[in-house]
């Protein structure tokens, strides 16, 4: 028994049987391309060799090859800006201050070792404020509108009393669609301060100084962030039902308009440079799929919709994008519904069909041009491997 299963595993890698997986988002930070602010905590507390610590980190974060400023035929570059903060914030550097990584490395040790206040007190609110006026000013004209914008935080401390509540400008931001990072720069063991600093951060971006791969989690909030869906696009995630969850490089986008499986093809092709149907590898993405159509208030149950699946040179095969080879099918009868697929040369097209007796949806093969039905478009994130305008 485990010679034949052995063997059929041979079989199924030799013959490219490798079940397809979704595209997950680029993670190369050389070709990172945001807009990012650094608010850096220099209050009393923080100390000379704390800050000295702070800029021996940013440097290493931004230090993977990321190409800093827009001096390159690449328009994958990253701006960086500075801001120090205490009672009241300074502006260090604009977005346009830093055009090489050179000079940004070492600006950051030249400024913040130095530049210790002698206060005590510390308000947040200052900073994330002056991060926000730095954000505003990048983006005037629209310069680089389509590039997302971050802010990462490191904060020894935490004030929330009246006009000095950093949550507010928090949530301004993050409604906005910028992202937060924090990092509590924890001194004393306050549990408290670290959970209030944190929940001013984007889900899943709240760290400390203690964290053992800080710069790491740091960088993957930078990628996490890097990708994204253009507008009407929605990301595929690990969980429907949590915005915040893992993101795969993939956005989907239902289309209300009825059409043929052939026509709904070549408009999804059309909608979006590289857009293809939506494929459906695995049960997971089947689920996920169906539960961004039922959300869609477009479409009428009961609920059916063409999906990226064919029949074509003797095996059904996935749709990908113009000038990529299509991906062969995997068996799989559980996603079929019951007597399907049906054996029909004009029945060559397949689309998802809700079941009457259950709540769930299920392929049917059909004609690719008399079945007219909406359907669901996808394309790949825009992410450090893809640049989007």
């Amino acid at each position: 028994m485990l010679i034949g299963l052995l063997l059929l595993f041979l079989l199924s890698v030799t013959y490219g049987q490798v079940p397809p997986t979704d595209r997950n988002c680029g993670h190369d930070l050389a070709n990172l391309w945001l807009d990012v602010v650094v608010v850096v905590d220099n209050s009393a507390p923080m100390t000379q060799e704390g800050l000295t610590e702070v800029a021996a980190q940013i440097v290493t974060v931004f230090g993977a090859g990321t190409r800093i400023g827009t001096n390159y035929i690449d328009k994958r570059t990253t701006r960086v800006g500075l801001v120090t903060y205490n009672t009241e914030a300074t502006i260090q550097a604009d977005l346009n201050r830093f055009q090489s990584p050179d000079d940004l490395f070492s600006t950051v040790f030249q400024i913040l070792p130095n530049d210790l206040s002698t206060s005590e007190d510390v308000f947040l609110a200052k900073g994330i404020g002056a991060a926000e006026q730095l954000l505003a000013a990048g983006r005037k004209n629209n310069t680089r509108k389509n590039y997302k914008q971050m802010v990462i935080v490191y904060a020894s401390a935490y004030n929330d009393e009246g006009e000095e509540d950093p949550r507010p400008i928090a949530e301004r931001l993050k409604a906005s669609g910028v992202s937060i990072a924090t990092v509590a720069f924890d001194q004393t063991g306050d549990e408290e301060m670290i959970k209030l600093i944190g929940e001013i951060a984007t889900p899943g971006f709240n760290f400390t100084n203690e964290d053992e791969n800080l710069v790491k989690e740091i960088q993957t909030a930078m990628i996490q962030t890097n990708c994204y869906c253009s507008n009407l696009w929605t990301q595929y995630r690990e969980t429907f039902e949590d915005p915040h969850s893992s993101k795969f490089g993939v956005c989907l986008r239902p289309v209300a308009l009825t059409a043929g499986w052939t026509p709904a093809k070549f408009a999804c092709q059309n909608m979006i440079q590289t857009g293809y149907m939506v494929t459906e590898y695995d049960q997971k993405k089947h689920d996920y799929v169906f539960k961004l159509v039922r959300n869609d208030t477009s479409f009428p149950e009961p609920y059916v919709y063409h999906i990226g699946l064919s029949y074509v040179n003797g095996g059904y095969a996935w749709q990908q994008p113009v000038g990529h080879a299509l991906v062969p099918f995997q068996l799989n009868d559980s996603l079929w519904n019951p007597g399907f697929p049906t054996q029909s040369s004009t029945t060559t097209a397949v689309l998802n069909q809700q079941s009457s007796s259950a709540f769930r949806v299920g392929w049917q093969n059909v004609n690719q041009y008399t079945v007219s039905e909406r359907y669901v478009c996808e394309v790949a994130a825009c992410d450090t491997s893809t640049y989007c305008e």
